[in-house]
């Protein structure tokens, strides 16, 4: 039998459902999934084994117009991811459509000529399915030689025919992973990654996007791993209102990351959090640097 490996970049505006539709596909969380816009802030990288296929998964930011240092690094890792992959999945999420399609998919499509585009369209579960005809007939104009497939990421509609098609259109190769091996990210990335999580879905407003997190050790026990943390805030009116008053917001955050983080390594864990201003962060390297945003 041919075996089937290829490199997979999921793209989309933020909120299209790449993440979830990821974590579908592995049966496990390996990024993480929030109700508010560009939750996911670098690619994370999954992979899908099987006998016959080995499909590695890039998740990346939401594509958007960059207004900040941070979202031109985001913005950085999309154009690599696509750069890099053999197939690009651009999902749209057709619960926002109404007449038109959103003026960055339209840029996109110029942008993504002369790579290989299979179209997902999703959130169908959202959308009364007689009214996906203008927006199919508009993708099909948009990428012409493009696989457009309908499927709702959260309910696993379609899901099946869109990995099929993926399948159709990955290069034949060997694996380049081994079975057991869902990510390539270490455990430290996704320690960070649950607790931004848990920030993201107890802040509101503008205070999850100015929050970053360091782990600063992470030490494997016998019985239980020890964790380390840092929060970082780019005002000095944010860290009180991210401890809460007597702590009460930073111990809800750190009870319920660590409960995912017990989760996900499957072993218990004993978390600390602490708050760090770093002024303006989001715009300077040394920050961006130390939050693990940029590399080099």
């Amino acid at each position: 039998m041919n075996h089937k490996c290829g490199f997979v970049a999921i793209v989309g505006l933020p909120n299209a459902g790449k993440s979830t539709l990821m974590n579908r596909y592995l049966e496990e969380k390996v990024s993480i999934v929030t109700h508010k816009p560009q939750t996911t802030r670098v690619n994370v990288t999954s992979i899908l084994s099987a006998d016959d296929h080995q499909i590695i998964f890039v998740d990346t930011p939401g594509i958007l117009k960059p207004r900040y240092k941070m979202q031109e690094v985001m913005a950085s890792f999309i154009t690599n991811a696509i750069a890099e992959a053999d197939l690009v999945l651009l999902l749209i999420d057709v619960s926002t459509y109404t007449d038109a399609m959103h003026p960055t998919i339209v840029q996109f499509a110029k942008r993504a000529k002369g790579k290989k585009v299979v179209v997902a369209l999703n959130k169908i579960d959202l959308y009364k399915k007689n009214r996906l005809l203008p927006i199919l007939g508009e993708t099909s104009i948009l990428f012409p030689d493009s696989h457009v497939v309908p499927i709702s990421a959260l309910e696993g509609e379609g899901a099946d025919d869109l990995l099929a098609t993926l399948l159709d259109n990955i290069p034949e190769g060997p694996k380049l992973y081994p079975d057991d091996i869902i990510s390539s990210e270490p455990e430290r990335f996704f320690v960070a990654e649950l607790i931004r999580e848990a920030i993201f879905l107890k802040m509101d407003q503008e205070l999850p996007y100015a929050s970053a997190v360091i782990v600063e050790k992470f030490e494997e026990g016998e019985n239980v791993d020890k964790i380390y943390a840092v929060i970082l805030v780019e005002k000095k009116s944010q860290k009180p209102i991210m401890i809460g008053k007597k702590g009460a917001t930073i111990k809800d955050i750190g009870t319920q990351s660590r409960l995912a983080i017990e989760e996900f390594l499957g072993r218990r864990v004993y978390l600390e959090l602490h708050v760090k201003i770093r002024k303006d962060w989001r715009n300077k390297d040394v920050f961006l640097k130390e939050a693990g945003l940029l590399k080099h």
